[in-house]
């Protein structure tokens, strides 16, 4: 229950605090007096958003404080589990300074906008002037029948298995399009691989072909020059190799006489035999230098090759056997996307027949809670004087596909004059009618959701007469088990009242201010007295405002 409201600098308000009280409180005020601001300012703590306009001018922050009592389980639960304290009253505070930069606390600590909207639908439920247009909506009636059926734990289940469902899809559409993607580049990369591994290709074959290459286009000219030098150190009786066996054979002579000539011979003689090894592998070589037109034409078409693979690939012929070996693996490992493929296609089926098996679920449910619904509304509208009233909730026919909130398709029908088949609420109903729908609608409070203080923003919007009458009777029934908190312009409403506050604008220190006050039974006669009669108060006005409140009192919550 919402037990006191503190504002300060917030618009038009300077400072106020205003205590609420059980059962039904009416707040009443001429329009622009500031009633709107009281809302705002509710929102604001509640988590709404803050604007720095906001801020009364020349303050450099607005506070908005709200004190409730009788704490829902679900929200002590909530304050436990994130550290924000235990105890009988829930304290929330916003600060909104004139910069823009916005505090929430709850009780004793700083809490987070997440933390005062999971908060919000325990502790009140707002119903704004416009709201019960939302019936003329026809995708609204889902929600409507969800929130009288209290189906939030199952809708947030419905949820979450789409959202696993459209996860599960995207991934394997993801996949499959890699695939898809894969096998239009599958033929190039088996083009790719063909064409590189008939090349055959080694790393730095290029060198050694070039090499080979230039030794047989110049192989005459090559041979004769290492001719010329095999005859030179081995092949004539001038060559080097015979001149030095004969000083080898001068030395040997000589060391008949001296001992110390001994070490130079043998050094010639090593040098001999190193020249004699140069003469044969030049030799040698010389045979292997014979013109090779055929080879050299091999040697032409295999670097022409090479030429044009790394011309094609933009790679040198290290980098194309390297390309070789990464294809080869790439197409090894085509294999096993698509078995990746199947492991996905398979869990995004499993989380469609997840999400499939809770709409069928939640279908069922919405199915019972329509029933139901269908029996507790006709009562309620029969309470807000639409005796005879035929409401019914109907169903899409046919399979439709599975979204965030299950597959199905609702819609109201009413019938409010006998006789009449009952037709599409949306086209049919007049604005008192939906204003008294959408009140029985919100009265008839899911389980676990009675501790949640009512407040209807001018519920009476598009009514008149007898049906205000009867408005606030169902608003003063609602205050006996719940607080109920209503902005009204008509006095039929605001007669019903438990506890009546006014909000009045004035002038102070040349500034326009804003205030709301409980008022005493002489003053609700008064104000009462100002709705009927406007700026008349006449004599009559005032009898009848004392009639109003006379009935009420004599009567009761049944009737006025």
């Amino acid at each position: 229950m919402l037990r006191m409201l503190r504002i300060r600098d917030l618009a038009i308000i300077e400072e106020l605090e205003l205590t609420l009280e059980p059962g039904l409180n009416v707040i009443t005020g001429e329009t622009g007096a500031g009633k709107s601001i009281l809302l705002q300012a509710l929102d604001v703590v509640l988590g709404g958003r803050a604007d720095a306009d906001l801020v009364r001018t020349g303050a450099d922050e607005a506070v908005v404080e709200a004190v409730f009592t009788d704490i829902p389980a679900p929200v002590r639960a909530l304050l436990a589990e994130s550290g924000l304290g235990e105890g009988e009253e829930l304290l929330l505070r916003r600060v909104v300074s004139s910069a823009g930069r916005t505090r929430a606390y709850v009780n004793s600590g700083l809490g987070s906008l997440s933390v005062l909207r999971d908060i919000v639908p325990h502790v009140i439920r707002a119903y704004g002037q416009d709201e019960h247009q939302a019936l003329r909506r026809v995708e609204s009636h889902r929600e409507l029948l969800d929130g009288a059926g209290g189906l939030g734990n199952t809708l947030a289940e419905m949820r979450e298995r789409h959202a696993r469902m459209n996860a599960a899809r995207e991934a394997a559409d993801a996949a499959r399009r890699a695939q898809e993607a894969r096998q239009s580049q599958l033929g190039s990369l088996v083009e790719e691989s063909n064409e590189l591994n008939q090349a055959n290709l080694k790393r730095g074959e290029d060198e050694h072909l070039t090499a080979e290459r230039t030794r047989l286009m110049h192989a005459e000219r090559l041979a004769g020059i290492v001719g010329e030098a095999e005859q030179a150190v081995y092949g004539d009786d001038e060559a080097a190799s015979a001149l030095l066996g004969r000083a080898i054979a001068k030395l040997k002579e000589a060391e008949r006489f001296d001992r110390g000539i001994e070490p130079m011979r043998r050094l010639l003689e090593g040098s001999l035999a190193e020249l004699e090894e140069v003469g044969a592998n030049l030799g040698r070589h010389l045979r292997t230098l014979a013109p090779d037109a055929e080879r050299l034409e091999t040697i032409e078409q295999r670097l022409a090759l090479i030429a044009r693979l790394t011309r094609k690939y933009g790679k040198t012929l290290d980098e194309l056997v390297q390309r070789r070996d990464e294809v080869a693996a790439e197409l090894a490992a085509s294999g096993a996307i698509d078995g990746d493929l199947g492991a996905l296609e398979a869990a995004a089926e499993t989380a469609r027949r997840a999400a499939a098996e809770w709409a069928g679920r939640l279908s069922v449910e919405r199915r019972r809670v329509a029933r139901d619904l269908t029996r507790t509304l006709l009562s309620e509208l029969q309470a807000l004087a639409l005796q005879g009233a035929i409401f019914s909730v109907q169903f899409a026919e046919g399979e439709r596909p599975i979204g965030a909130d299950g597959r199905d398709e609702v819609e109201f029908y009413i019938s409010t004059n006998p006789g009449e088949e009952p037709r599409p609420l949306a086209r049919v109903a007049s604005g008192g009618e939906l204003s008294r729908i959408m009140l029985a609608l919100k009265s008839l409070a899911p389980r676990g959701e009675e501790t949640a203080s009512l407040l209807f923003d001018e519920v009476d919007a598009g009514i008149g007469g007898s049906v205000a009458e009867v408005i606030g009777r169902k608003l003063r029934n609602l205050g006996r088990a719940r607080q109920v908190l209503c902005i009204t312009h008509l006095p039929l409403i605001a007669a019903c009242a438990d506890h009546h506050i006014a909000v009045v604008k004035r002038q102070q220190d040349g500034r326009t201010v804003s205030c709301a006050r409980p008022l005493s039974n002489t003053e609700r006669v008064a104000e009462l007295a100002r709705m009927l009669g406007g700026t008349a108060r006449t004599p009559e006005v005032r009898e009848h405002a004392e009639q109003l409140l006379r009935q009420v009192a004599s009567r009761g919550a049944a009737q006025i």
